[in-house]
């Protein structure tokens, strides 16, 4: 028991370590836009899954300065990639994409980008 709860810690402890960041800055004409849900998708910005939240890997509201912030956890980079896309995106309240921005991230690294909404 003891052996499987260590390896549970050392896989965890690994899991951070490569985790990445990527910080989401939602502006509307150059404002920044507190409490806006910012979804996340893996894949290319040619994916048709894209243009609906039902399919996003993860969603965040952004804080009081518009930014949201996501961990990646190595697991979302795949069994041999050490760097990804991920396609965020923005919806109103018709359910339509208003705004969308990709970015490609290393293991471990920090990426910044900003969504302009209503500019696609």
């Amino acid at each position: 028991m003891l052996a499987v709860i260590a390896g549970a810690v050392l896989l965890t402890g690994c899991q951070q370590k490569n985790a990445a960041t990527v910080n989401v800055k939602v502006v509307k004409l150059g404002v920044p836009q507190p409490n806006v849900q910012v979804y996340m998708f893996r894949g290319d910005l040619s994916d048709a899954f894209l243009d609906n939240k039902v399919h996003a890997n993860k969603n965040i509201a952004t804080d009081e300065s518009g930014v949201a912030s996501f961990e990646i956890n190595s697991l979302s980079f795949g069994v041999s990639s050490d760097q990804a896309t991920f396609i965020f995106e923005t919806f109103d309240e018709d359910e339509e994409v208003n705004g969308k921005v990709a970015a490609s991230v290393k293991k471990g690294a920090s990426k910044d980008v900003t969504l302009n909404m209503d500019i696609l």
